[in-house]
């Protein structure tokens, strides 16, 4: 009888530590794939979490002490509409620092990008190729708010990545309408808006866009200091860098775009991004803080969010991009990527943690 009642504690203290009884999250055993390998030394990789069901995981934000991820239906097309005979229902999950699911929101839609606006809320928007949403999550009631546009897309397509910069929150204009495709421009060319800042309005219903950056907008050339006219073509991504500007991803366009002091005196600078040589599209970019610090990155493939760590600890001002199947450092310099891990499906959403 002894010998059975120890067996069965045994068996209970398993269980119990198994369901992150501990703190520990339930995916620590969750082996990464054996596909991802690391092009680099000082890095260690692990499984944050896995996505429920069949939902695919994109972009990640750190609100206080949790983070929210969206988890995509693929049965949700990005202009809005569902797949003929699906009932898709996308979600934001929120996990605490160790993997573990604490809530989730039912989301309409495409969801892409998603933002901290302040210590009580996320805005979350979806459908980012037409008919643009914004969900404003009070996350302290536990309440949700689904608003539409004011006004038509003036760059005809819908709304993607979301940041916040000194109070202001601005919004990439996904999916542009583009002119005519000629010899020099062969995805066609933007004379839209690339980038957006929005407001709420009042009636606690709709949202205001008012353009902050045209897709065809003068820059310096980061790498040869020369002039250029912009052509973004798939504006995607955003980010803030280090030195406070708000970073723009043309993706398709292999470009970065940094607008310093966005508004009337903005200043605009490009750094076309390059992989061995050749042109690279990315789409999250993060610089890595001071402190402390953990990355997570989303595998919209794998359906794995992947935690890694700096073995050293991450360098404050070093910058990282997640492109087809890698994670990638950038030289900020000349855009010249190179590879920290190889082999994964198709990362998506970055961010640092604090710790």
């Amino acid at each position: 009888m002894i010998q059975k009642k120890l067996v069965l504690l045994s068996s209970l203290v398993a269980t119990l530590s198994a369901c992150g009884g501990n703190g520990s999250s339930t995916t620590a055993a969750t082996p990464v794939p054996a596909s991802v390998t690391a092009a680099q030394t000082g890095y260690k990789i692990s499984v944050f979490a896995k996505a429920p069901g069949a939902l695919l995981p994109d972009d990640l934000v750190q609100h206080g002490s949790t983070i929210f991820a969206v988890a995509q239906d693929a049965h949700n097309n990005p202009d809005g509409t569902s797949v003929a005979g699906t009932s898709p229902q996308s979600e934001v999950i929120e996990y605490d620092l160790h993997g573990n699911v604490l809530k989730t929101f039912n989301v309409p839609g495409h969801p892409d990008g998603i933002m901290e606006f302040d210590s009580h809320t996320v805005w979350v928007s979806t459908n980012e190729d037409a008919n643009p949403l914004l969900i404003v999550i009070d996350t302290a009631a536990n309440t949700q708010t689904t608003l539409s546009p004011d006004a038509p897309m003036a760059h005809g397509g819908g709304l993607d990545d979301m940041k916040m910069l000194g109070g202001v929150a601005y919004v990439s204009a996904s999916h542009p309408t583009l002119g005519p495709a000629s010899a020099t421009a062969p995805k066609g060319v933007s004379s839209v808006p690339a980038a957006y800042t929005i407001t709420l309005n009042s009636d606690k219903k709709t949202y205001h866009l008012t353009p902050v950056l045209m897709g065809n907008a003068m820059a310096v050339n980061m790498p040869t200091n020369t002039s250029v006219i912009l052509n973004m073509t798939d504006p995607d991504s955003m980010a803030t860098d280090p030195g406070g500007n708000l970073v723009v991803d043309s993706q398709a366009d292999a470009e970065l775009v940094f607008v310093r002091n966005p508004g009337a005196s903005q200043s605009v600078s490009v750094l076309p991004l390059t992989l061995s040589g050749n042109p690279a599209p990315v789409d999250d970019t993060r610089w890595a803080p001071s402190g402390n610090s953990f990355m997570l990155l989303s595998d919209n493939k794998t359906q794995f969010i992947y935690r890694i760590d700096a073995t050293a600890g991450f360098t404050a001002g070093t910058a990282y991009s997640a492109a087809s199947g890698a994670l990638l450092q950038l030289n900020t310099s000349t855009g010249a990527l190179t590879p920290v891990y190889t082999g994964m499906g198709s990362p998506h959403g970055m961010i640092f943690v604090g710790q």
